[in-house]
């Protein structure tokens, strides 16, 4: 696998080639936070300011600055911080300053992004990529980075929106000192395994079982988000056979267009295993949602909005979460279909990289704009990052987990949820990855392997169906129910609301979402209406930049922690 390296680079000074637009980006050696439970409403959000951050809690969240001028080296902010600890240490990330060097780090697989930001003459640290904006000083914004997010809804690579900010790398290792900056990173090295498929699902079995007993299942009351799918359903029944079952499952009554096929099949398991099952119902404002979400992820996600309700019901209890990231990619071959593991194995990147991208987006987009985020911008950026993954024993699968699922579904667990309460990850333990990574693709491409092996480990329970069992549709017709009419006339007076409430906003078409917005609304057509978040996105990411760009960079710490 070719992400088995380490990888170095040194930033002296601003003429080096490595600062220059778009390629602050980590080297690769050849081959060898924070959910605040305030529901903000829409006018607080409106204007980007100190107090509408500041009800985010994202002007409360630790910063550090080192610069050196003219031969002297000046220090501000938190010296030392350090993220709470996780089991295996998968969550872990931290920086610490001695008076002369700065040292960071990130975990294993860099599932808790911490952000850098490149400054004229020294660096920033934060767990908050609005934190390092509330520093002051131009932010120019990543075209490359940006025109791949529109057509992927995540950001691959260390990239961000902003062109001197990028996230640390797995296994990341920072050092600045003097002006000079460098950065490692070491992604755990695979091997192909040449075991059988049942010895696999056996061997997962064991190491699963493992992993949850290695997360401490006694140590705090248990809290399972409960899905009718194979991640959370394998969790649950694996506490519930070591002692330790949850207090009580959640599951979500999901925005529309979503079906109820989550709610049907959560409440046939916790049923079966005798589990308290609690229903949580979304936020009322879809948007208000959105807004505060795009904090908490760093605008690094197109999704996750829907999760603010969960967090908000389990913030300020004395819990462990038990999320299943990663059990979809690394054991049931999400997104793994065999036209794209084709490609891969053939080498042919380029039309990998054609394949997975959707333009659908740009249709918010200014026309200027667009021109700098181009499709070409994008194919060549994707190209270059999954020609990385071409030698895993999985490609596709390593491609979705080392840049969707940790730079995207990783802001759940290490961003809401961790904040909100404490967090078990056992998926990504370092023995069930090491397992399944070495598994070739082709093991999964029947989607069968993880209910397989949940079958296989709790027979008493492989009668109950899974979500893909119940002929029930994920979703619903893109115009919903009649039940569902009254969500999306909210979500579109509130979108309209917020984007015509911008100051000429200058990444997203502020007269195609009005017209847009009226015109569904009108007409009661909500088909297209998954454009609005997009357009909240953008708005709200520009009024951040511009916000920031227009802070003087010497008072930008002054939340205060100097």
């Amino acid at each position: 696998m070719t992400k088995s390296n380490i990888a170095t680079t040194a930033l002296r000074g601003r003429t080096s080639e490595d600062t220059q637009a778009g390629s602050f980006r980590t080297r690769r050696a050849p081959r060898a936070s924070g959910v605040t439970t305030l529901r903000t409403d829409l006018r607080r959000l409106r204007g980007v300011d100190e107090a509408a951050l500041d009800a985010a809690g994202v002007l409360h969240l630790p910063c550090f600055i080192a610069e050196s001028r003219h031969g002297t080296v000046t220090a501000r902010g938190d010296r030392t911080w350090a993220a709470p600890e996780q089991p295996s240490g998968v969550g872990s990330a931290g920086w610490n300053w001695d008076g002369e060097r700065l040292r960071a780090h990130t975990g294993r697989y860099g599932f808790r992004p911490l952000f850098v930001r490149r400054l004229a003459d020294g660096v920033a640290v934060s767990p908050s990529l609005a934190r390092l904006a509330a520093i002051g000083g131009a932010l120019p914004m990543d075209d490359t980075a940006m025109a791949v997010f529109l057509r992927l809804g995540f950001f691959v690579g260390e990239d961000t929106p902003f062109r001197d900010i990028r996230v640390l790398p797995p296994g990341g290792r920072l050092e600045w000192r003097e002006g000079v900056l460098s950065i490692e990173a070491t992604y755990p090295r695979v091997h192909a395994s040449t075991l059988s498929r049942a010895a696999a699902i056996d061997a997962y079995i064991e190491v699963f079982r493992d992993a949850v007993r290695r997360c401490a299942p006694g140590e705090q009351t248990n809290v399972v988000p409960l899905s009718g799918g194979r991640d959370s359903r394998h969790i649950l029944f694996e506490l519930c056979a070591s002692g330790f079952p949850p207090e009580r499952c959640l599951t979500l009554r999901n925005y529309p267009p979503r079906g109820s096929r989550d709610v049907v099949v959560a409440t046939e398991i916790a049923r079966a295993v005798g589990v308290t099952h609690e229903m949580v119902d979304e936020m009322p404002s879809r948007v208000a949602a959105e807004l505060r979400k795009n904090l908490i992820t760093h605008f690094c996600a197109d999704e996750h909005a829907w999760f603010m309700a969960l967090a908000d019901r389990v913030s300020g209890q004395h819990v462990a979460v038990w999320d299943g990231i990663a059990g979809d990619v690394l054991s049931n071959g999400h997104r793994l279909e065999a036209p794209l593991l084709a490609l891969a194995r053939a080498g042919n990147v380029e039309d990998l990289a054609q394949s997975l991208l959707d333009d659908s987006a740009m249709r918010v987009v200014p026309r200027d704009v667009a021109a700098r985020w181009s499709r070409d911008a994008a194919v060549a950026r994707l190209t270059d990052e999954l020609r990385h993954h071409l030698d895993a024993p999985n490609p596709i699968g390593s491609y979705l987990f080392w840049n969707r699922t940790r730079r995207e579904i990783a802001l759940v667990p290490f961003g809401m949820w961790n904040v909100a309460a404490s967090v078990r990850t056992p998926y990504i333990d370092p023995a069930v990855y090491d397992l399944l990574a070495s598994l070739p693709a082709e093991m999964f491409i029947d989607k069968r392997f993880h209910p397989d092996a949940i079958r296989r480990a709790y027979p008493a329970y492989a009668y109950l169906r899974f979500d893909t069992e119940t002929g029930l549709r994920q979703l619903r017709s893109p115009n919903g129910t009649p039940e569902d009419a009254p969500y999306y006339r909210r979500l579109l007076r509130d979108s309209l609301a917020y984007v015509a409430g911008a100051r000429r906003p200058r990444l997203a078409r502020k007269q195609y979402v009005a017209s847009r917005a009226v015109y569904w609304y009108l007409r009661g057509d909500f088909s297209d209406t998954a454009l609005m978040p997009l357009a909240i996105y953008l708005a709200q990411l520009d009024a951040v930049a511009r916000w920031g760009s227009n802070r003087d960079p010497d008072l930008g710490i002054a939340a205060d922690h100097s």
